[in-house]
């Protein structure tokens, strides 16, 4: 516990984690991660792959279950902020009803939390809250959203605003006073989605 005090006082400050899963094992789930379930059907199963030479080891959700209201959720253990910059680079590699890869902050637990994700067969980045377990959008910004390309995903999270960059373009913009203090953070899929990450930046505002 005075450890996870510790980490999450000293990224408040300003400092910044990058999780790249290089160390974690090839087959298994990274370390440092609780996994959850929003939403019905089979819970997600998140385990460290090898992808190309620039990305090396990667972090998959591998199960393609197709529930519709289906969100598997990767929580990052030992962080907690209201203020966060966040990033991720992510890759759609399968999914025929959903190609959604997102980031999770104020986390509180499987059924509340901030969610922004973009969606390869959409074509579009939202941003949503979920409360009590129902997920509401409340800006939503059409772009390309290419399968088997990596992108780059980045919250910036300051008080009740909440700014959402796509490969390097603002695409949201948005205010929302749901959940007003800290919370974990973490990664989201949807429903049939077979999703790469890597390079997870995560920092305290």
């Amino acid at each position: 516990m005075a450890v996870a005090v510790v980490a999450a006082a000293a990224f408040a400050a300003g400092q910044r984690l990058k999780i790249d899963f290089e160390n974690d094992e090839v087959g298994k789930p990274p370390k440092g991660f609780s996994f959850a379930l929003t939403g019905e059907g089979k819970p997600g199963v998140w385990i460290v792959r090898k992808d190309d030479q620039t990305h090396g080891n990667v972090l998959v959700q591998t199960d393609p279950d197709r529930t519709d209201y289906r969100f598997p959720v990767a929580v990052y253990d030992d962080f907690s902020a209201k203020d966060v910059d966040l990033s991720v680079q992510f890759k759609a590699i399968a999914g025929k009803g959903d190609q959604g890869a997102g980031i999770v902050w104020r986390y509180r637990d499987p059924n509340n939390y901030y969610i922004t994700r973009c969606n390869a067969l959409e074509d579009n980045c939202t941003i949503y809250h979920v409360i009590n377990g129902r997920r509401q959008a409340f800006q939503n910004h059409n772009v390309k959203v290419a399968s088997n390309v990596w992108h780059t995903l980045r919250l910036e999270a300051t008080g009740d605003r909440f700014v959402v960059t796509y490969d390097g373009n603002k695409v949201l913009d948005a205010k929302d006073a749901t959940f007003k203090d800290a919370g974990k953070v973490g990664l989201w899929t949807k429903a049939d989605s077979v999703m790469a990450f890597d390079d997870v930046s995560i920092a305290g505002r």
